[in-house]
């Protein structure tokens, strides 16, 4: 059994401990008027496992340097990697984030996709060898720059941001390349700590099917594309099969190099959701392309009870994608 298995397999015998295997054990819940236990015992799980994973980093803070943050399309990486950062914080040790994005080639050297265009999820697309020589400068203790990337210009500013690391700081890098060896194959082992990050949804419906994770990151995407990146339904749809396609190559062959797996699904997410995607449906028709898939993402979450937004706490990784998040993100 692989490791996203052994993960899975934990979270679904934590919830049968629960009682919550269907949509109606989340629906009773709800009707009994206890959404706010429902709530308050899935961030407890999460902010448990954040806390045995920043624990595990600081037992090892002499070597454990560079934390490598990688999943899939909302996944929930952001979130979770601030959160991190504030339980490290609490032990003391404060971390430095490094964006893969301010690593992108030149725009005229990018590898192209297949509609001939820069190919910017591909591997090739990032300054690998720079970013190593970063890396090893910064867990030598020495000052090194930087570089930011301009996405007005597509140009990179070499006299970037001048860094070094502190005996109790970490470098964190979140990015879907975090978990390829060839990112850091100048780093020691020893050095590097990788978490893989999804969202390894456990509940079923009624008649028994269960809930894909693929199917929570879709309905993720979709609200946050709505309401954040002004796309509505249609655009990310058009988009969901290459970034799958590109999770597919880059992501999901290393996720056997992570040292640990944090799930970000919760208990109660998808209630919170229900609102929201029928708020994204709105305008769909059954003449849609799309309709049929409309059809199923509707048909799971108006299955739950509704949870209303404003008692979703701040913190929670759920505000990453339907707003106000009290996180820096």
């Amino acid at each position: 059994m692989g490791r996203i298995d052994d993960c899975l397999a934990e979270y679904k015998d934590w919830c049968k401990k629960l009682g919550i295997v269907t949509v109606s054990d989340v629906n009773k819940i709800i009707n009994d008027g206890r959404e706010n236990w429902l709530i308050n015992v899935s961030e407890i799980w999460h902010e448990q496992k954040i806390s045995e994973i920043s624990k595990k980093i600081k037992d090892d803070i002499d070597k454990k340097k560079i934390i490598l943050i990688s999943g899939p399309s909302s996944s929930g990486k952001t979130s979770f990697a601030v959160k991190l950062q504030l339980h490290l914080k609490v032990l003391g040790i404060n971390a430095v984030s490094i964006s893969l994005d301010n690593y992108y080639i030149k725009n005229e050297d990018m590898p192209l996709n297949d509609e001939g265009k820069p190919d910017f999820e591909a591997f090739e697309s990032i300054d690998y060898m720079r970013f190593n020589q970063n890396v090893e400068d910064l867990i030598a203790g020495k000052e090194t720059t930087i570089p930011i990337y301009d996405f007005t210009s597509s140009s990179k500013i070499e006299n970037g941001r001048r860094l070094r690391l502190e005996p109790n700081e970490v470098i964190i890098v979140e990015g879907i390349h975090g978990l390829n060896e060839k990112l850091t194959y100048n780093i020691s082992d020893e050095n590097k700590f990788r978490i893989y990050c999804s969202a390894l949804t456990a509940l079923s419906m009624d008649d028994g099917t269960r809930i894909k994770s693929r199917t929570t990151r879709l309905i993720r995407r979709l609200i946050r594309d709505y309401y954040f990146r002004n796309s509505d339904y249609k655009y990310t749809f058009e988009l969901w099969p290459n970034v799958e396609a590109g999770a597919k190559k880059n992501i999901f062959p290393y996720v056997d190099h992570a040292d640990v797996i944090f799930n970000s699904s919760l208990l109660y997410e998808l209630c919170v959701y229900k609102r929201h995607l029928n708020e994204v449906f709105k305008d769909a028709s059954e003449d849609d392309p799309n309709y049929e898939m409309i059809s199923h993402l509707m048909s799971i979450v108006n299955s739950f009870c509704s949870i209303e937004p404003h008692i979703t706490p701040g913190a929670s990784l759920v505000r990453e994608f339907v707003g106000n998040s009290t996180l820096d993100i």
